[in-house]
């Protein structure tokens, strides 16, 4: 080809280059929802551009954490732990300063946590177990997050043992303990998509229960009442087992419990049940049908290296959960609903859930709620503020004097051209969890801000090592523990300044007595 003729060509590819950069918009040009064509503009060519993520190095040197939470306890809170005087007085070492991003409240009134923050400052005195529930979505599973601070609280306050576990764990991911299950075990959730089926609202303090036997058949009505069996041949026996053991990932006091309860009900026959500790059997009983939730408990001298759950019989009852703790300090559970934005209390039934908390002492609930709602990109998330305020609403109605704690969502990202951004609703959203916590006299911890805030997420992905996985919306193990560190600073900041005051105050009124000071 003649030198003419290959610039004749160029000059034509170029100007139809040209042509279709001023045709397709600028914003790309949208064949699906999910698709857009992009085709670089003139500036796009001509522009040198770098990709402007947030800074995180600030952030990371703020929080430094182990690879391992194995480690974390250091030596001032082992003497503590040896002197139980100052267990529940003494305050962390954590200054205003080294916090990055402090809790918020509601006209700033910090007394929707005192009484969390009492039970804290009197466990001792008390010699009783306190619970934490924290629900969440996805962000939380494998107990990211809820681990350390699982950990860090039990560490100051006392307490030992993984907590709130399912008959059947729902993902094959790391947990505080190893389950494993034989026999026709079925799990039904609350939330996302609901067995049509399950014809009542009873799924209990999990969002969810789990059978070894069919569901029975009941009256086509919510919270139906259960049919009575006539049939009288051709009757079906149904065996199966569960085995707890320890996670080899989990720290020392979670492996440590002294004792176990079981939460179950709704059984319309007899069915029977024999506990194993190791190889010693430790009872065998024939539970009674019920119409309501019951709790069987055991006690141990020493942590079991495993336990064993054997069932038998022809209705299983609907098992809600396992609770493997010691007896006093706190319990700290992790409640992962994959695919749920938080909306599942009012749907519950609300009997069942006041009767388990009420049992389970439940003091604090923290909700991370809300990245769900994130691909479903809106200009206005009124409904999602009024959906949640109900859930709150509904939860402080249940458990009267509980505190609640609201994360809000992380950043995330998706990509637009070569480069990652936030969704453009994350703040909405933020938002409107914020505005329902105020509302309800709950606080709140801004999540995303303490990333770093709009298009963080990418320096977290792309962090030495790195913090967050590549999907762009989850944190790895390492960033979850900088994340809950960071929410743990804030946490205990507000404690200490609760303690402080107190004591200001019980030394005001020490000053009283001793000078016969008499108000007016």
């Amino acid at each position: 080809m003649k030198p003419y003729n290959i610039l004749i060509f160029m000059l034509l590819v170029f100007g139809g280059m040209l042509i279709i950069s001023l045709v397709i918009p600028k914003g790309g040009l949208e064949i699906t929802e999910d698709w857009a064509l992009y085709f670089p503009s003139v500036e796009d060519v001509l522009e040198s551009k770098q990709d402007k993520y947030v800074d995180i190095d600030k952030i990371i040197s703020e929080n430094q954490v182990p690879d391992t939470i194995q480690t974390v306890v250091d030596t001032r809170t082992k003497a503590y732990l040896k002197d139980s005087s100052l267990i529940y007085y003494q305050t962390l070492d954590i200054k205003p300063g080294q916090v990055s991003r402090k809790l918020e409240f509601p006209a700033n009134d910090k007394s929707v946590l005192y009484p969390f923050f009492n039970e804290l400052a009197n466990l001792r005195a008390s010699n009783k177990l306190i619970r934490i529930l924290h629900y969440g979505d996805s962000q939380i599973e494998s107990d990211r997050i809820t681990s350390y601070i699982r950990h860090k609280l039990q560490a100051q306050f006392g307490g030992q043992g993984p907590g709130l576990i399912p008959a059947i764990q729902p993902y094959g991911f790391l947990s505080p303990v190893v389950s494993e299950s034989s026999g026709e075990w079925k799990r039904y959730v609350g939330f996302t998509r609901r067995d049509t089926m399950v014809k009542h609202s009873r799924y209990g303090i999990l969002a969810s229960f789990s059978r070894f036997t069919p569901l029975p058949k009941t009256l086509d009505q919510a919270d139906s009442v259960l049919l009575a069996d006539t049939t009288t041949t051709n009757k079906k026996e149904y065996t199966a087992s569960l085995t707890i053991k320890h996670s080899p990932y989990a720290v020392k006091s979670v492996k440590k419990y002294i004792q176990a309860r079981l939460f179950y009900g709704y059984n319309k026959k007899p069915f029977s049940l024999k506990m194993f500790a190791g190889e010693e059997l430790l009872s065998e009983n024939i539970l009674i049908p019920s119409e309501k939730m019951q709790q069987k408990k055991w006690q141990f001298t020493n942590t079991p290296a495993y336990l064993r759950l054997e069932f038998k019989g022809e209705d299983s009852p609907d098992i809600y959960a396992m609770a493997l703790d010691g007896y006093k300090g706190v319990a700290v559970d992790n409640i992962a609903l994959r695919g749920s934005s938080g909306l599942i209390f009012t749907n519950s039934s609300n009997v069942l859930l006041a009767s388990i908390y009420r049992k389970l002492n439940v003091k604090l609930i923290m909700l991370q709620f809300g990245g769900n709602l994130t691909p479903y990109v809106l200009d206005d998330y009124g409904y999602y503020e009024r959906g949640f305020y109900n859930q709150l609403a509904t939860l402080k109605r249940l458990i009267p004097g509980v505190s609640i704690v609201v994360i809000g969502l992380a950043d995330m990202s998706r990509k637009e051209k070569d480069t990652y951004v936030s969704y453009p609703n994350i703040t909405l959203i933020r938002d409107a969890l914020k505005k329902a916590s105020f509302r309800a006299d709950c606080a709140f911890w801004d999540m995303y801000e303490a990333m770093g805030g709009e298009n963080s997420m990418p320096s977290w992905v792309f962090a030495e090592p790195a913090l967050a996985e590549k999907d762009f919306i989850h944190f790895n193990p390492r960033g979850a523990r900088v994340i809950a560190q960071m929410f743990y600073s804030a946490l205990m900041l507000e404690y200490n300044n609760y303690i402080k005051k107190q004591n200001k105050l019980q030394k005001r009124d020490k000053e009283k007595v001793q000078y016969g000071y008499k108000e007016n």
